[in-house]
C-alpha cells in the first residue's frame, strides 16, 4: 500500500458487487483498483484504511491499497453516477487478477489457522459483514486457486456501535471454529497476543489518515462521528478476548 494518494486517471466503470457499488479506476501507476468513496460513508473509508492496516499486520492478506485522488474533471465526464464515488480522496484497493469470488465448496481448502485468525480478527474489529451458509452469504473473500490463496476485503462495516456478536458467531463464514478460537485456551492466548501486537501500527495508520474524511461536508464545518480513540480502547480490551470471546 502506499500513503501518498495515486491520481486517478480514469473511471472505467460501476461495478455491480456490494452494496456500495464501488468503481473500477486506473490509476497513475496503471494499475487497477477498486475505488470506493462517497457512498461507501467517512466512517467506512475510515474503517477501510484502518482495517487494512489491521489485517496485514494479524497476518491476513489483503491485495494492495491506497488512497485514491480523483479529479472533479473525471467525474463530470462520467456523469451523473460518478457522485457515488465523487471528487478528492477515496478509498483503493488493487484488482487481482485470476480469483474469483470465494464459495462455501472451497472451505476445505483453507488452513486451519488461516480460519481461526480471521475469525478473531472479524470478531476484533467488529465487522458482522462475512457470512457464507449453503444457503449463500456475501464472505467478501477472494479465491486464488492456483496458489490456494485466500484474500480479505472490505472492511467498511467494522467497527460497528451495534455489532451482534450472536449473529456473527451463528453467520460467519469460519463459525465451525468459534471453539477452537474462544474455548481453547492456548489458541486463545497465541490470537490475543497477535491482536495485541498488530495494534501496534493503529496510531501511525490513524494519523495518516485524509483531513477530509474527518468531515462530512466539504466546508468541514460537519465533523464525522468517529471516535479514533474509542476505537483503539475497544481493540485493547477486545485483544483480551475475555470470557471465551464474548465482551
Amino acid at each position: 500500500m502506499t500513503t501518498a494518494p495515486l491520481l486517478v486517471t480514469e473511471i472505467i466503470r460501476r461495478l455491480d458487487q456490494g452494496v456500495t457499488r464501488p468503481f473500477l479506476v486506473r490509476a497513475e501507476d496503471d494499475a487497477l483498483y477498486v475505488a470506493k468513496g462517497r457512498e461507501a460513508t467517512r466512517p467506512g473509508l475510515i474503517a477501510e484504511w484502518l482495517c487494512g492496516h489491521l489485517a496485514r499486520n494479524v497476518g491476513l492478506a489483503v491485495p494492495e491499497f491506497s488512497l485514491l485522488e480523483v479529479p472533479r474533471e473525471l467525474i463530470e465526464a462520467f456523469g451523473p453516477e460518478g457522485g457515488a464515488l465523487g471528487t478528492g480522496i477515496v478509498f483503493g484497493s488493487r484488482q487481482e487478477a485470476d480469483v474469483q469470488e470465494f464459495a462455501i465448496t472451497q472451505l476445505k481448502h483453507i488452513d486451519k489457522a488461516d480460519r481461526q485468525r480471521l475469525l478473531a480478527f472479524d470478531w476484533w474489529v467488529e465487522n458482522g459483514d462475512r457470512s457464507l451458509s449453503p444457503h449463500g452469504g456475501n464472505p467478501n473473500l477472494l479465491w486464488r486457486a492456483a496458489q490456494s490463496r485466500l484474500l480479505v476485503i472490505d472492511h467498511n462495516l467494522a467497527f460497528d456501535p451495534e455489532f451482534d456478536e450472536a449473529a456473527f458467531f451463528e453467520t460467519h463464514v469460519f463459525r465451525d471454529d468459534f471453539e477452537a478460537v474462544f474455548g481453547d485456551l492456548v489458541c486463545q492466548a497465541e490470537l490475543s497476543a497477535l491482536l495485541s501486537a498488530a495494534l501496534g501500527c493503529f496510531n501511525e495508520a490513524a494519523s495518516k489518515l485524509p483531513t477530509a474524511w474527518h468531515w462530512i461536508d466539504l466546508e468541514q464545518t460537519l465533523p464525522v462521528q468517529v471516535d479514533l480513540a474509542s476505537i483503539k480502547e475497544r481493540l485493547e480490551n477486545r485483544a483480551a478476548l475475555v470470557r471465551g470471546g464474548k465482551t
